[in-house]
């Protein structure tokens, strides 16, 4: 019998992650703006679950289009932009194997959703997918968090949190995600292997060089979460190696 994870429940995963993103979604158009990318032109959520952040940015006059592997969860997001009135396209589809019919100006992937890829030939599969959905001189950020050198142990978080909705309380821990609904217990899975891959900023760098289609343009380190929401310079980095949660952006060659 297959484990049930977090990704199996949208509404405890929009439970869960339903913290304030509006610096991130900020930070998204601003920094395609400053990449060339012209409102309006179409954009792409990878690994969008319920589109929490590309809901905000369709708010923003964004076009766009949350894929994700899991139907539930892209019902899930219709649903809520249609209640709000606001935009939004959806493909299904594994983010190893997914195409456009017509280029995306940009993609755009949130909360560490790459490293969901275990093993290199996964992740390069990704970025394949990445570059031939972009059109030429599009971009691609991604929200991640590198560790401080090879072999440390990835942690799925290292700050549990838990959220409410009415009746419904959901637990982030690193080993598992706590569900109390309306009075009844239950443990979800982050996944069906080990939730996280761990990456240094250098072997992530292996990756997207491995990728001819795709090029590393910037990093921008996350600068603040003194009021609990992550905010992030918009001035590319220029020191030493990134440690810690950083967007990093990508080039279509």
């Amino acid at each position: 019998m297959a484990t049930e994870t977090i990704y199996d429940h949208p509404r405890y995963y929009d439970i869960l992650f339903g913290f304030d993103r509006s610096r991130e979604a900020e930070f998204y158009d601003r920094i395609l703006a400053r990449c060339g990318v012209a409102a309006g032109e179409p954009v792409l959520e990878v690994a969008g679950g319920p589109a929490r952040v590309g809901r905000l940015l369709a708010r923003r006059g964004w076009r766009v289009t949350a894929l994700d592997y899991s139907a539930a969860m892209l019902a899930y997001a219709r649903e809520a932009a249609a209640a709000e009135g606001t935009p939004l396209e959806t493909l299904c589809a594994a983010m190893t194997a997914f195409s456009a019919e017509q280029p995306f100006a940009a993609a755009f992937n949130p909360l560490s959703s790459f490293r969901l890829l275990h093993g290199d030939a996964a992740a390069d599969a990704h970025l394949r997918c990445v570059a031939a959905a972009l059109r030429p001189g599009g971009v691609y950020v991604l929200d991640l968090a590198f560790l401080a050198r090879a072999g440390e142990a990835p942690a799925t978080t290292d700050e549990g949190w838990e959220m409410t909705r009415g009746e419904v309380t959901v637990r982030g821990e690193n080993d598992a995600v706590y569900v109390s609904d309306a009075g009844a217990q239950r443990r979800l899975a982050w996944g069906p292997e080990a939730h996280l891959r761990g990456y240094t900023a250098s072997a992530f760098a292996e990756r997207v060089a491995a990728c001819p289609g795709l090029a590393l343009e910037s990093w921008h380190p996350e600068s603040s979460r003194a009021t609990g929401v992550s905010e992030f310079d918009l001035a590319a980095h220029t020191g030493g190696p990134v440690v810690g949660r950083a967007m990093v952006v990508l080039r279509r060659r």
